[in-house]
């Protein structure tokens, strides 16, 4: 008897299973139907259909990448967010919920037909889906790393923004000369002790220089809230994303600093202070 659809589920859902991943159902029915290239909905239309061994074949090398690991978003090559989709790979952070509030905030707070700055881009997710949201803005982002670049270069042509963005590779703020009236970063903030809590999809496969901020999570931060009033125009905000349980670190690093101020903090949906909102004190 070949495999069908029906029988492929229910054989992947317990290999996933029993490889420790925490949504099998899921995964398999995700992955399945990237493979035959159809909606995860016509899975249930039609389960009795047998399978190709073509077909089971390019299964198979999803599964198993899923099998070792792999986030589902790497493997898909893609990531919603924002009610967009965007390109991601090894070389970005997929974008996770909690930094759409990052993106409401900024689009809250830009002022009209502003030019802002997002430092460290990544997949770009957040400067260009506040740029898709705002036909008034313009922007420039900025990364460390080249591959990531060449990721939001590609997202912000797939949501006809490229010709309101640019992109550098750079170090923070350093490379940079101009004032903003607006900046926004999603820093890495995972304190190393943290390390332990994440799952293991994380730490296997996601880039840890966009995860991990040293021993207290505070490296980036540190360095960027000593610097970034200098790079504000007169009344510019900083919206800046930060974990769990570093309000009150980050507090004293704002009043250790010069010619800034905090102008609120942002809970997100579990009540956690997610985004810090930061102005230049002469403003």
């Amino acid at each position: 008897m070949g495999w069908t659809i029906r029988s492929v589920l229910s054989w992947s859902k317990q290999y996933l299973q029993d490889k420790g991943i925490e949504s099998p159902r899921l995964d398999t029915e995700i992955l399945l139907a990237r493979a035959l290239g159809i909606k995860r909905i016509d899975l249930y239309l039609d389960m009795d259909r047998p399978l190709m061994d073509d077909e089971l074949g390019a299964y198979r090398g999803l599964l198993k990448r899923r099998a070792g690991k792999e986030p589902i978003a790497y493997i898909l090559g893609e990531k919603e967010f924002y009610s967009r989709v965007f390109l991601v790979n090894e070389h970005v952070l997929i974008p996770r919920p909690e930094t759409e509030l990052l993106v409401e905030q900024t689009i809250e707070r830009a002022p009209k037909g502003a030019h802002i700055l997002e430092m460290g881009v990544g997949s770009g997710a957040v400067i260009v889906s506040v740029l898709a949201e705002r036909d008034d803005l313009t922007g420039t982002g900025s990364d460390i790393n080249a591959q990531a670049v060449a990721v939001a270069q590609e997202n912000a042509r797939a949501h006809s923004v490229s010709k309101r963005v640019r992109f550098f590779v750079g170090d923070g703020l350093a490379a940079i000369g101009a004032r903003f009236p607006l900046i926004v970063m999603n820093p890495p903030y995972i304190s190393r002790a943290e390390a332990a809590e994440l799952q293991e999809d994380v730490i296997l496969h996601e880039p840890h220089s966009a995860l991990f901020g040293g021993n207290d999570g505070l490296d980036i931060i540190k360095e960027i809230l000593m610097n970034v009033g200098r790079h504000l125009c007169s009344k510019g905000v900083f919206v800046m994303e930060a974990g769990y349980r570093q309000k009150d670190a980050i507090e004293e690093l704002v009043r250790s600093a010069e010619g800034i101020h905090t102008s609120a903090w942002i809970k997100d949906l579990s009540g956690i202070e997610r985004v810090l909102i930061v102005e230049r004190s002469d403003g």
